[in-house]
């Protein structure tokens, strides 16, 4: 637990320094890096209240056993016939004057307003500015987590392909590829995007019951969460031997992941990454089939800072993790994407999915 007390005491440092009086973390990804854990979700008040030198966390009655026994938070219970009016305002009470509050972005409007109602603050802000800063440079411990995350899905990864075949849905591949999920440990399977054929032109697509077809081409976009932190990899299978338009196509993506990997490094911009797989495209006569951004941070979560697009000049730091993952959509063709996820080193990226890149071509 002393890892999450350093976590409190730089937040605690950073809110002096921004002149913030309370933020309010709700039941979310920020619970979990917090506190470590989360306890059951639902529309109970449950919220971790940070000032500059107080931490108290105002919890329904029935989970403050479990919370107890999982940090070593001070607690503040309310019970359902009461309501949590009067322990929200005895917490308001240990912290002070609240000038300025801020709330985390997974916060729900009720308990928010609870909150305000309390505290009558003067301004009311989103804490991500604050929070987020600390969150996207990984420590050790959660590059190692984010390790065995992307190891578990690189193993999903072949279960995903040994289930492409003729005649089987796009939802059986999906399937197979969360039952592997499941029964290696995962908590949760966040997406199994099976893609197939035109279907591969839609970026974001939802597995269907379309069947699998010779002459295919199949975007495989998977990704779980294990132990708190998350997974995220895009492989690309032919069922058939591949013609030359496609191989074309492949290859430049292929280029552009590897190009963009190469100038990751500390201290250039998120930017230059995206710039450097968007060029790549763009000299194939792709740049126009190229419609998202090269990559998202991961962590607690499978989309959070920092965000690898054009325009995004926030410099890497050591420790930072993100995808990298360039695609091109043909409509009523197909499409092709190749995503890794990398943490920034001294010495570059380390990429953390180590499932081979090439092109699977299935008979």
């Amino acid at each position: 637990m002393q890892i999450k007390k350093e976590r409190i005491y730089r937040l605690q440092e950073m809110m002096k320094a921004s002149a913030v009086d309370l933020i309010a973390v709700s039941t979310g990804p920020n619970l979990k890096y917090f506190a470590g854990f989360i306890p059951h979700l639902d529309e109970r008040f449950s919220v971790l209240f940070i000032s500059p030198s107080h931490c108290v966390w105002v919890a329904p009655s029935l989970n403050v056993d479990e919370i107890a026994a999982n940090t070593s938070i001070d607690l503040l219970p309310w019970d359902d016939d009461k309501g949590p009016r009067q322990a929200i305002r005895s917490a308001i009470q240990k912290i002070g004057k609240v000038r300025v509050l801020a709330v985390d972005s997974g916060s729900r409007s009720d308990a928010l307003l609870e909150i305000q109602q309390v505290s009558s603050p003067e301004l009311c802000i989103t804490s991500d500015e604050i929070i987020a800063p600390l969150r996207q440079s990984k420590s050790e411990e959660e590059v190692a987590m984010l390790q065995a995350a992307a190891a578990q899905a690189d193993m999903a990864m072949q279960v995903a392909i040994d289930s492409c075949k003729p005649g089987v849905t796009e939802k059986e591949v999906a399937w197979a590829t969360e039952v592997f999920f499941r029964t290696n440990g995962a908590e949760m399977v966040d997406f199994t995007i099976i893609a197939s054929g035109p279907n591969g032109a839609f970026p974001h697509h939802h597995s269907s019951p379309r069947k699998l077809m010779h002459g295919d081409a199949i975007v495989i976009d998977i990704g779980a969460t294990l132990n708190g932190y998350k997974s995220d990899i895009t492989r690309m299978v032919h069922l058939g031997e591949p013609d030359d338009e496609f191989m074309q196509v492949f290859d430049a993506v292929r280029r552009a992941n590897l190009n963009a990997r190469k100038v990751v490094k500390p201290g250039i911009g998120a930017d230059e990454v995206d710039r450097a797989a968007r060029e790549t495209l763009k000299e194939q006569g792709l740049a126009q089939f190229f419609t998202h951004r090269t990559g998202h941070g991961i962590g607690l979560e499978g989309h959070e800072k920092p965000w690898i697009m054009p325009g995004n000049t926030a410099k890497l730091e050591i420790g930072m993790a993100f995808s990298i993952e360039p695609g091109a959509y043909l409509p009523q063709k197909f499409g092709v994407r190749i995503e890794d996820i990398v943490v920034v080193t001294e010495d570059g990226a380390k990429v953390l999915t180590q499932f081979p890149q090439e092109l699977v071509i299935k008979s």
